[in-house]
């Protein structure tokens, strides 16, 4: 009776056991054709197997990683790039040996993108890839890696960095001393007091400000020291490291500075003078805002319940001066600063270019409106990104300082369709969430010759989950956009110093797509990973491998 029992229950298993084996044999099948860079192939086994047993997101993880690793097999660096974007966005750990891998290349860029993407982890694996890049045999990567490495203090940046430092030219050791200043230990401490006696002026003006930055009042005495300078640019530059750091020793030296032939180093003692407690440097510092100064405009904007100057200045009739005042005035949190700046950010006939400008000292930052900005901007992508940049920073503290004002310009935004601040004002409108914002949201999402205005609409109540249609329109969208090349690379600019130097950057038309695809992983969306799936297969052939990335981040 127990053979027969055993016999019966056997034979009810073995359809179940042949069921499994045959969809092992499947699985293994369309993994080894994605490998093998059939990706059409693949996906449409896949999507016979879905439609009998629904998504299976372990395979999917598995699949994505296939045509991530084929892309990043291929010996066209554009595919591979596009492979280390997906690893990227994917936020996954199992794509590291991707990010890994990178470091290899024989082409800096890649090397680049990859340092900057194992940057964003927080973990022993990532620091140590990134370590590993020290071999390279080209400089500007070591320098990249050592800039994420000596901003985690990682053990010997240090003197990795004061190797590589002698082995550039003379007149890039300024790019250096914000290194040794980041990680702060007893070597890197021996390094900046040397570079201080260091001939070029440029290097010692390189110190001083990391020294400001990063508040090392351990060295406090060099800095006092630089104050006997000649040269304005370091006397603009030591008075204000002198007034962050609230150094009442240097309070007479400040005083005398004050009376120096050279506005910048008079404007940073009079600063610094404020910081140590004096109100009456706040009256020379309006005297100079009001003689037309941007950069004594700029620093009242840090100076909190002093308005009077800047509003005299908003109705400036130089523009350069009604803009500062502006900002400052925003800076300041002050209510007027709504009336002008809503409207100087917003695109108009003379198209205007933000653009940054620093005191000779680099202590203060004023910035100039120009026009053309189509004309400026097209050839210089970094000019552009600051520009931009420039714009949404303001949208964002307009946004804290009145939601109801911000939402009135967004309005303004959507009608003139201002395509370089729709994605932003979206965002923030998103973040408000309160009825207006909604309100807003949904007139605009019917917006008639506007359809980026409409699908960044249908984006943001998708993800706010709100009822309505917003999650097919956005889904045929998408769909219809299966051919759009997604990606636009950077140029490669050696020796980039600022933050997210080296990322690769979706074109203005492709963002929408992207953080669409993104959204619909992120919410594991069954018919939009249908869509993202569809994309893989048949939409532009370079963008599965960025796509599949976000299939990583539907698997999660």
């Amino acid at each position: 009776m127990a053979l027969l029992k055993i016999i019966e229950v056997f034979l009810l298993v073995v359809p179940y056991i042949a069921l499994f084996a045959e969809e092992s044999k499947t699985s293994s099948h369309l993994l080894f054709l994605a490998q093998q860079g059939e990706h059409e192939k693949a996906i449409k086994i896949y999507q016979e197997k879905e439609k009998k047993a629904g998504h299976d997101f372990e395979l999917l993880h598995q699949l994505g990683l296939k045509i991530l690793d084929s892309g990043f097999q291929m010996r066209d660096p554009e595919c591979q790039l596009l492979a280390l974007f997906g690893a990227a966005i994917s936020a996954n750990e199992d794509a590291y040996p991707i990010l890994e891998g990178s470091l290899k290349s024989r082409y800096p860029l890649i090397q680049m993108v990859a340092i900057n993407a194992l940057s964003k982890f927080q973990n022993d694996r990532a620091d140590k890839g990134i370590a590993n890049a020290l071999g390279s045999s080209t400089l500007e990567v070591r320098y990249e890696a050592l800039k994420h490495l000596c901003k985690k203090k990682y053990p010997l940046s240090t003197s990795q960095t004061e190797s590589l430092m002698y082995k550039t030219p003379k007149e890039l050791y300024p790019i250096y001393p914000p290194l040794f200043a980041a990680v702060g230990d007893t070597h890197s401490t021996r390094v900046l007091r040397k570079l201080m006696n260091h001939p070029s002026h440029e290097v010692r003006l390189a110190v001083i400000l990391s020294l400001a930055k990063y508040e090392r009042e351990d060295l406090l005495p060099l800095i006092r020291q630089q104050a006997n300078q000649f040269h304005y640019a370091l006397q603009e530059a030591t008075a204000f490291a002198l007034g962050q750091m609230k150094d009442e020793i240097s309070r007479q030296k400040l005083e005398k500075l004050t009376l120096s032939q050279y506005p910048n180093v008079s404007l940073a003692a009079h600063f610094a003078l404020y910081q140590l407690g004096d109100l009456k440097a706040v009256e020379k510092i309006e005297s100079m805002a009001k003689k037309e100064d941007l950069f004594a405009i700029s620093a009242l904007g840090s100076i909190a319940d002093q308005p009077n100057a800047l509003i005299e200045l908003l109705k400036h009739p130089n523009i350069q001066v009604s803009l500062n005042a502006a900002l400052a005035l925003l800076e300041q949190n002050h209510p007027l600063a709504l009336t002008t700046i809503g409207l100087i950010i917003q695109r108009d006939k003379n198209d205007h270019a933000f653009t940054s400008q620093h005191s000779p000292g680099k202590a203060f930052k004023a910035w100039k409106m120009t026009p053309s900005a189509s004309q400026i901007l097209k050839d210089d992508l970094s000019a552009y990104v600051q520009h931009l940049d420039f714009k949404e920073k303001i949208l964002e503290k307009i946004s804290m300082l009145s939601k109801i004002k911000f939402i009135e310009l967004a309005h303004e935004i959507f009608l003139k369709n201002d395509n370089e601040l729709i994605p932003k004002t979206v965002e923030l409108l998103q973040q408000i969430g309160r009825k207006e914002a909604l309100v807003c949201l949904k007139e605009h999402q019917q917006q008639f010759g506007s359809p980026l205005v409409r699908n960044y609409c249908n984006l943001a109540l998708f993800r706010l989950k709100e009822n309505g249609p917003y999650a097919d329109q956005l889904r045929r969208w998408v769909k219809a956009q299966a051919q759009t090349d997604l990606i636009r690379f950077k140029p490669f600019t050696p020796w980039k110093t600022g933050e997210n130097a080296y990322h690769l950057s979706p074109e203005e038309s492709s963002k929408l797509l992207i953080e669409s695809f993104e959204t619909f992983a992120s919410q594991q969306d069954p018919q939009g990973i249908d869509i993202l799936l569809e994309a893989i297969a048949t939409g532009h052939p370079k963008n599965k491998y960025a796509l599949a990335g976000l299939l990583l981040r539907a698997t999660q």
